[in-house]
């Protein structure tokens, strides 16, 4: 599974998987208009689907503390 980062000089600081420009953000969108995983995986082949679950889990975990 690839490392979630984030940098302000890259991306506005938005946190996105290590080695591509792909937001968390992103997948999110993806999964909120009702996209599979696998789906997602085929249309972002450098993208494993232990990637997206990963960033899933990272945003789930974002939206457990409070704001």
């Amino acid at each position: 599974m690839r490392k979630i980062v984030s940098h302000t000089d890259v991306l506005h600081g938005k946190p996105y998987l290590a080695g591509t420009n792909i937001t968390v953000a992103s997948i999110i969108e993806k999964i909120s208009n009702n996209q599979s995983i696998k789906r997602i995986s085929e249309q972002l082949p450098q993208l494993s689907q232990e990637d997206i679950v990963g960033a899933i889990k990272f945003a789930q975990e974002l939206c457990s503390k409070p704001f």
